[in-house]
């Protein structure tokens, strides 16, 4: 990965207690910055998706 060529640009807009979050996590990840940090997150980590639609059906009670 060392010689590799990123050439698109991605930007987000945030608010400054999201950003401070960002910055929080990111440390703790110990990436080098945030560019780092945000392609770790969406390059290596699973992505679940959770049907809740039986426990919606726990939560109507009869009357």
């Amino acid at each position: 990965m060392a010689n590799k060529t990123r050439n698109e640009r991605l930007e987000i807009k945030l608010t400054e207690e999201e950003k401070a979050l960002f910055e929080e996590k990111r440390k703790l990840s110990k990436c080098r910055n945030m560019s780092h940090f945000i392609r770790k997150c969406v390059l290596e980590k699973e992505i679940y998706q959770v049907d809740l639609e039986p426990f919606r059906d726990l939560q109507v009670f009869p009357c």
